[in-house]
């Protein structure tokens, strides 16, 4: 039997792609951590201080655009799994790990595909990974792909392990619990719009103007983007966690400006065409000044 241990992404993704390795290695001695691309570097280092990449066959990272920490773990039994496009340009950081770095919808999607999973996964399973691809590239064809991403976000404790425990066999539905829970996003969420000031004003960027929308979030917020976006027709969205100091960036359908660019030029963020991330910092503050409180 073979050691494998697993460094994933926090989010809806970052589950499914560690639930493809299950899949892949169903006989396998399997451990994993669960972090984010501004966790990785200290997570990586404080594991080092008391386990190995020697003590493993195999070390997988998954959804986790690294590209600035390839050095830290370019080892001959480490593959890296990823489907940022940034991250294609630091192909040639890894000179022993395998990188499967390619610009697909998603990374569980990805993974599906090159383990060959086509095979080994039953019909539910195959449509979970549809319905996180759906969800993560943001297409939004499924009905179930927002509720999925909803409870797994709502789930308290580790996240990965209890989507593991509801999902691991495939998408049958919600039980009454991811109902219930449902219900009280769904709650939460028109309450915010009553409540929560919304901030709005134009802006050019890169020689064009575009209508930029700025709040504040604690949940949900590819849903509170998504709403706000179509209430007051704007380009793309910021939004600030006041709490971890974290801004996400939406943009609308219509809107052509890349959010993992823009997120990369004003804070060194980082992420896909229609959505990013980044630390709050002054670039951000300032912007947020530009914008005027939206009348309810």
């Amino acid at each position: 039997m073979s050691k494998i241990h697993i460094f994933t992404d926090a989010d809806l993704d970052g589950a499914g792609s560690l639930l493809m390795l299950l899949r892949a290695f169903p006989n396998e001695e399997i451990t994993y951590k669960v972090t984010t691309e501004k966790k990785f570097r200290d997570d990586i280092l404080n594991w080092q201080l008391k386990d190995s990449f020697k003590n493993y066959d195999k070390v997988f990272i998954c959804d986790l655009n690294i590209k600035e920490e390839a050095a830290l773990v370019d080892r001959d039994n480490v593959i890296v799994f990823d489907h940022h496009s940034e991250h294609l340009d630091y192909l040639d950081q890894y000179k022993k790990a395998k990188a499967v770095i390619e610009d697909f919808s998603s990374c569980t999607l990805l993974m599906y595909k090159r383990l060959h999973l086509e095979g080994k996964l039953n019909d539910n399973e195959k449509l979970l990974v549809k319905i996180v691809d759906d969800y993560d590239s943001y297409t939004l064809n499924l009905s179930y792909s927002k509720p999925l991403n909803q409870i797994f976000w709502n789930y308290t404790g580790n996240r990965v392990q209890k989507f593991i425990d509801d999902f691991g066999k495939g998408f049958f539905g919600f039980n009454q619990y991811h109902k219930n829970t449902l219900r009280i996003v769904e709650n939460k969420i028109n309450k915010y719009f009553e409540t929560e000031p919304l901030y709005i004003g134009n802006i050019p960027v890169s020689g064009k103007e575009y209508t930029v929308l700025g709040g504040f979030f604690s949940f949900a917020p590819n849903e509170i983007s998504e709403r706000a976006l179509e209430e007051q027709n704007a380009d793309f969205i910021i939004l600030i966690n006041r709490e971890s100091k974290t801004v996400c960036l939406r943009r609308s359908k219509d809107c052509k400006l890349s959010m993992g660019k823009l997120a990369s030029k004003i804070a060194n963020g980082g992420g896909h065409e229609d959505a990013a991330g980044c630390l709050l910092n002054d670039n951000i503050i300032n912007i947020t000044k530009l914008l005027s409180e939206v009348k309810k």
